[in-house]
């Protein structure tokens, strides 16, 4: 089943685009990277298929409605830097956000809601930090929050954009084993990365994005040198840590 389909995608920055004409049909129950160099338009393309920046050409259908229509099931785990971490709310009340979209108008979490929260921050081992300001969280651990707030809007879509940046690799591990269980369960997660050595062990399906699509299917069959090198260009460093990778 298609829970994603879009069609000629072009978002354009400052008269230029930085995506263009994208096509992909995502089927659910699938872990999918998105994978490109900087500036390649990875972000622009999430954000793009979530409404979340106007669209020059193109439509994007998600469980066949506009994406504004199934709002409530989608997460997004935005970079870390797109969040103020100044801002005075502690780890259980940035958790409760994800049950937002449940929640009636100037209404209240009720004790399923909170019951919800509760699971979510146990499950990314982060329930003794509920009452602490996030801002004296470590990178690690307000990946982990981010993740418990996606966890508690019990989506069925989630992206995710550069999830594993800045932690260490006992967080990554244990972020991934969240991710894992969620494709079990039938859910669809999409990320933005940029280590090209894990991408065999965590992805089912690669889209290989510089601009335009160079590539989307199977990890084992997109994730090719041809590809990489037209995904890549002349990003020498990082062609020559793919070759030793396949």
């Amino acid at each position: 089943m298609d829970v994603i389909k879009v069609k000629n995608l072009t978002v354009t920055y400052n008269r230029k685009p930085a995506i263009k004409g994208i096509n992909l049909n995502i089927q659910n129950g699938r872990i999918i990277g998105i994978i490109g160099p900087n500036g390649a338009g990875k972000s622009t393309l999430i954000k793009g298929i979530l409404g979340f920046l106007p669209v020059d050409t193109g439509e994007v259908k998600v469980f066949g409605e506009n994406v504004n229509q199934v709002l409530k099931k989608i997460s997004y785990i935005p970079q870390k830097e797109q969040f103020d971490w100044d801002f005075p709310i502690n780890v259980y009340d940035v958790v409760v956000m994800g049950r937002y979209p449940y929640l009636s108008l100037f209404g209240h979490p009720t004790q399923k809601d909170k019951k919800i929260v509760i699971d979510a921050l146990e499950k990314v081992e982060m329930l003794k930090y509920k009452d602490t300001q996030i801002r004296n969280l470590s990178g690690g651990q307000q990946q982990r929050i981010f993740l418990a707030r996606a966890l508690a809007q019990e989506s069925e879509i989630y992206f995710m954009d550069e999830p594993f940046v800045g932690v260490d690799a006992k967080t990554e591990k244990s972020i991934f084993e969240i991710i894992k269980e969620l494709k079990e369960s039938g859910k669809t997660i999409l990320i933005v990365h940029h280590d090209l050595s894990r991408i065999k062990e965590y992805f089912d399906e690669v889209i290989l994005i510089n601009q335009t699509l160079i590539a989307y299917g199977n990890t084992e069959k997109v994730f090719t040198k041809e590809n990489i090198e037209k995904t890549y260009g002349g990003q020498l460093t990082i062609l020559q840590k793919a070759n030793q990778l396949l």
